[in-house]
């Protein structure tokens, strides 16, 4: 974690050093977030050198954002699609899900990242960190243990890549 604030703030000042000294870089908005990115990405690579674990957990870190947001526009389709057509596909239920992931760090990422889906809500975590309580409006899959396993081979194992990054 500390690599990776001396890596933002490092870009940061690079930044403004760019639009500062060299003059194709446009002093706007656009041009900051273009400067920011390029040095951002050049500092990421270069990390790899000396680095890898933080490089690897970068990356898999991009994959869960990436994989969140699929998800994020997927939910929302579906929800548009069951507000603007007759009728009710909805198929509520309140599943149990087994956690693999112990540590509080995580089980709050799980949470909120599942919580940020629409159709899904976390109603609660078991007093010994071994379940989630997670209300959907779409019991996808047809059954409570094709949710379970959309729950544990996306986000769950996700979550489980970025934190333990070797």
């Amino acid at each position: 974690m500390r690599l990776f604030v001396i890596h933002l703030l490092l870009s940061f000042y690079l930044c403004s050093l760019a639009i500062d000294h060299i003059h194709f870089v446009p002093e706007t908005a656009g041009g900051t977030i273009i400067a920011f990115l390029a040095i951002f990405i050049s500092l990421w690579l270069t990390s790899y050198l000396w680095h890898r674990k933080y490089f690897r957990r970068i990356s898999r870190l991009l994959t869960l954002s990436a994989f969140f947001v699929k998800e994020f526009i997927h939910s929302n389709i579906k929800l548009t699609k069951e507000i603007l057509t007759p009728g009710f596909e909805l198929t509520p239920a309140v599943v149990k899900v087994p956690l693999t992931i112990r540590s509080d760090g995580a089980i709050t990422a799980l949470a909120n990242i599942t919580n940020l889906t629409p159709g899904t809500l976390i109603v609660g975590i078991s007093e010994d960190k071994r379940y989630l309580y997670v209300h959907t409006l779409y019991l996808d899959g047809g059954s409570r243990e094709a949710f379970k396993a959309i729950i544990k081979n996306g986000f769950e194992s996700r979550i489980i890549a970025v934190i333990e990054a070797q």
